[in-house]
């Protein structure tokens, strides 16, 4: 018996390393959870439709704004006029077009009369009361008459389309001085503000991060041997590196990722590495995780981040 104990004991501790040896692989390779985690948020950035210098900055670095608040102004003076230029070009082309239109009528009753006229002298002219010179000439006015009208109808169409691009140079420097002022598109935080008043805004050029705060989520990277075991609407279990823990959901996974070994070759024929590596690590997939809603310190989240993410599958299976 005394010789059997050895043996039996060995035997015990061989088991149990092999288990436990299971278990860590298991554990690493299989089990969904993860490391390799990151919050993330939308950054909405920011730059200015038309260009100056700025004369009003209403927001400091990591300051929280609201949707629609006012953050910046870029001096209006230039813009302003430019509004009031456009409204005296509006002006000038409507009363040209008044003109034109006076003259549509002026001519209309002239060619009448030209041709009331001439048809009296084709009468007398019939009757010889009048020499065919005196028919011919009344002849003559109504087409000069006729070519008049014409004219100012071609005057009055062009009096119409500038009337209109004096409205539409109007609407756009009326919205030109509308963007002048720089709002918030959504409610989040002011991030990196490097932007001061009295700078010059080009436009388009970018000129402050905006961090949409209902828009923080978990990013989680699974290695490809996990997935299987992961599935949408799954709970989770969040722990950040800096010890808060709270909750969420496995709202969707990533249906590709980037290919390093394929990359196109010439005459895009697949350029396929020539050499093999033996050793293979798991390639990892995006997956998106929602934070509960009701955690109640998410506005002091902060995107990037480093979590720890572990799929709860026996909180499923019970649900189920």
């Amino acid at each position: 018996m005394k010789k059997l104990l050895p043996r039996l004991t060995t035997l015990a501790v061989v088991l149990l390393a092999f288990l436990l040896g299971w278990f860590a692989w298991n554990h690493y390779t299989r089990a969904p959870w993860t490391r390799d985690a990151r919050v993330r948020a939308d950054v909405v950035t920011l730059s200015a439709d038309v260009a100056g210098r700025i004369v009003s900055l209403g927001v400091q670095d990591n300051q929280h704004v609201a949707k629609g608040q006012l953050l910046l102004e870029i001096d209006p003076a230039r813009y302003t006029l430019a509004v009031e230029h456009a409204r005296r070009a509006v002006e000038v082309s409507k009363a040209t077009l008044g003109q034109s239109e006076a003259a549509i009528v002026s001519s209309e009753a002239l060619l009448k009369q030209r041709e009331s006229e001439e048809r009296r002298r084709r009468k007398l002219k019939e009757g010889f009361a009048i020499s065919g010179e005196e028919w011919e000439k009344s002849s003559t006015e109504v087409a000069v008459a006729k070519a008049e009208l014409l004219r100012n109808q071609a005057n009055l169409g062009l009096a119409q389309a500038n009337v209109q691009l004096a409205i539409a140079a109007l609407t756009q420097a009326e919205l030109d001085l509308q963007r002048t002022r720089v709002v918030a598109p959504v409610s989040g935080y002011v991030t990196n503000l490097l932007t001061r008043e009295g700078d010059y805004a080009p436009a388009g050029g970018a000129l402050l991060a905006l961090v949409d705060s209902d828009s923080f989520y978990v990013a989680g990277y699974f290695e490809e041997t996990k997935l299987p075991r992961i599935q949408e609407g799954d709970p989770v279990k969040i722990e950040l590196m800096s010890g808060e823990t709270f909750a969420g959901t496995v709202q969707s996974i990533a249906f590709a990722i980037a290919d390093r070994e394929n990359l196109p070759g010439g005459r895009l024929l697949a350029n396929i590495n020539p050499s093999y590596t033996w050793v293979k690590l798991a390639q990892r997939v995006p997956v998106r995780i929602g934070i509960d809603p009701a955690y109640a310190a998410k506005n002091r989240l902060r995107a990037g981040t480093t979590a720890t993410v572990t799929v709860l599958e026996n909180t499923r299976q019970q649900a189920r």
